[in-house]
């Protein structure tokens, strides 16, 4: 009973997560907030250091949202970034030395930056509508300045899904 209340538990976060990301492609005003709630989701399951568990919802996410979206820029977004990022998060945090994780952390959103704004300047997405005129280093600037808020808001959201989720096994 206990392995298929997990299985449940995994797919009803699935859902939620696909859910989001359908809406961030369907209604504007929800967006990247959306995609980021999205990809929050699998760090649930991190929070209790259930690593397959949080592959198998970031995985089930990805490719029904590939498949299921109608804007793919969000479900491109998702995969590259808000959806692996608890994963390459957990992984790094586990070295537990800060700086060499701050420099791992960097260095994974430095190879992010270049992948998304080269993938945006290919245009097979549109990922920023009104910075794609400003030079790289304003748009690298932003990205990693928002990279280190993020990362910081998400370390206090694992925090709370550790407390609000610790009867989760």
């Amino acid at each position: 009973m206990k392995n298929s209340a997990q299985i449940a538990y995994e797919g009803l976060l699935t859902a939620l997560s696909v859910v989001l990301l359908w809406l961030a492609a369907a209604v504007p005003a929800v967006g990247w907030g959306g995609c980021i709630c999205a990809g929050i989701l699998p760090a649930v399951m991190l929070s209790k250091r259930r690593v397959r568990a949080g592959t198998i919802i970031y995985t089930s996410t990805m490719v029904l949202s590939l498949i299921l979206l109608p804007a793919k820029r969000y479900a491109i977004v998702y995969a590259l970034f808000f959806g692996i990022y608890p994963l390459v998060k957990y992984a790094i945090e586990r070295l537990n030395n800060l700086s060499l994780e701050w420099i791992c952390k960097l260095i994974y959103a430095a190879i992010t930056f270049a992948v998304l704004y080269f993938i945006s300047k290919l245009g097979l997405i549109i990922l920023m509508d009104r910075l794609s005129n400003q030079p790289v280093f304003i748009l690298a600037a932003l990205f990693f300045i928002g990279f280190i808020f993020y990362d910081i808001i998400f370390s206090k959201m694992i925090a709370l899904f550790s407390t609000l989720f610790k009867y989760v096994k």
